[in-house]
């Protein structure tokens, strides 16, 4: 049976993840990319540093937000939001990232959980952790969800 979700389901589902899809749009391309995130009651929390998604989102602040769970092709729920992307600075941006800090670190694996190769040296990315992570929020204006059950 496919159905829209409740404002209670889609607050709830929001809640209680942790990875979400932005989508954006600027200068003719279209781009959806996966973050981490933490949600504050009508206020996506993400922090990242330079990139593509930055740039974009720079120059056309309004996104789209997306959220699924799936447990099966039969058996799935969906939120999509609108929203708009803003930089956060100062006390701001520090009191967003002790809320990202307090939810998602506890999901971090521990050192001896995953291969050497994968460890934070082994990437070519720069690191969020370090001095140049830029804290940003997307106050959701729209939202709407949908399920299979």
């Amino acid at each position: 049976m496919l159905g829209e979700l409740s404002i209670s389901e889609i607050e709830a589902l929001l809640h209680r993840n942790v990875i979400g899809r932005v989508g954006m749009q600027a200068d003719g391309k279209v781009y959806v990319v996966p973050i981490t995130y933490v949600y504050d009651g009508g206020t996506v929390l993400g922090h990242t540093t330079e990139g593509l998604k930055i740039e974009l989102l720079r120059k056309n602040p309004h996104c789209c937000f997306e959220v699924d769970e799936v447990k099966s092709i039969a058996a799935w729920q969906s939120v999509i939001a609108w929203g708009r992307f803003e930089e956060l600075s100062g006390n701001e941006a520090a009191i967003a990232m002790e809320k990202l800090s307090a939810r998602l670190l506890p999901l971090s694996p521990g050192e001896t959980s995953y291969p050497a190769r994968m460890g934070p040296t082994a990437s070519g990315r720069i690191s969020t952790q370090t001095g140049n992570s830029i804290v940003y929020k997307i106050e959701l204006a729209e939202k709407t969800g949908r399920y299979e059950r």
